[in-house]
């Protein structure tokens, strides 16, 4: 263990120099010798006389001044880095605000636009329809009538080829709905039979009806029997399967036309025919 010495602990004394440590420590021992020495103390020493001691205040500490400059520095920095973040703040709303009022103008404009285009196919048709009268009114005779005859014919076979597309449209659709209801039925049925247990009374033939109601992700809302297969067990086990499957997910590619029309409320048919009984 090393030796201890009074000087050692003054001078680890928050980095005071070891001059300023000196000499304080000397201005202690002529005080202690002042008042401990009584032939000095009457010879030497005058006690109505205050005693002065030049010492380095705590504040001439270059360390501590170093520090608390450093911190006022950063105190600085932080305040000018709040002030720059609250104007880069105000400068994006300015954005944000310039950006808002720029597209509401667009769209005042899009609009304008739109109305001043209906105005126009509105006086077009008009001067069509005046025109239109102006001809009616001026040509009379028969070669007027032939034409306008013409034009209606020709406006007839327009509708016909046109509702008659309209239909083959309609009939391609039907054939594509009813294919994509078979095999969302199908998926439905293996779901069902793949979730089912087979209760000891089942047997082949028997038949259950049962409605079940879907929203547009698949899920099963409700699951009712609305005609026995005459086997309450059987009633029951075929429900339970349906309830199992909780959700059929595949139902979430259809159309929502096509969910409406056929799968909202959906009525299955559930008939085994491969029981090894």
């Amino acid at each position: 263990m090393l030796p201890f010495h009074p000087m050692a602990l003054l001078l680890k004394h928050e980095g005071y120099p070891s001059g300023v440590i000196a000499a304080t420590l000397v201005h202690g021992l002529l005080l202690f010798i002042i008042f401990y020495n009584p032939v000095m103390s009457n010879e030497l020493v005058n006690l109505d006389e205050p005693v002065y001691i030049n010492a380095t205040t705590a504040e001439q500490n270059p360390q501590r001044l170093r520090r608390i400059q450093e911190l006022e520095l950063q105190r600085a920095r932080d305040a000018e880095a709040q002030r720059q973040r609250e104007r880069d703040v105000a400068t994006q709303r300015a954005r944000e605000e310039e950006t808002r009022q720029q597209e509401a103008q667009r769209e005042t404009d899009r609009l304008e636009q739109q109305r001043r285009e209906r105005e126009l196919a509105q006086r077009q048709q008009q001067e069509v329809e005046a025109e239109a009268q102006r001809q009616a009114r001026i040509e009379q005779d028969g070669l007027e009538r032939e034409r306008q005859a013409q034009i209606a014919r020709e406006q007839e076979v327009a509708r016909q080829a046109e509702l008659e597309r309209q239909q083959a449209l309609a009939t391609q659709q039907a054939v594509a709905d009813a294919r994509a209801v078979d095999i969302y039925v199908a998926i439905i049925h293996n779901t069902v039979a793949g979730n089912w247990d087979i209760p000891p009374s089942a047997r082949n033939g028997m038949t259950a009806v049962l409605a079940i109601r879907l929203v547009p992700t698949g899920e099963v809302i409700s699951v009712n029997v609305i005609q026995s297969s005459g086997n309450a067990a059987f009633d029951r086990s075929v429900e339970q399967a349906i309830r199992r499957a909780e959700r059929f997910p595949e139902l979430q590619d259809m159309s929502t036309t096509l969910f409406e029309s056929s799968f909202r409320n959906l009525t299955i048919t559930f008939r085994p025919e491969d029981l090894l009984r």
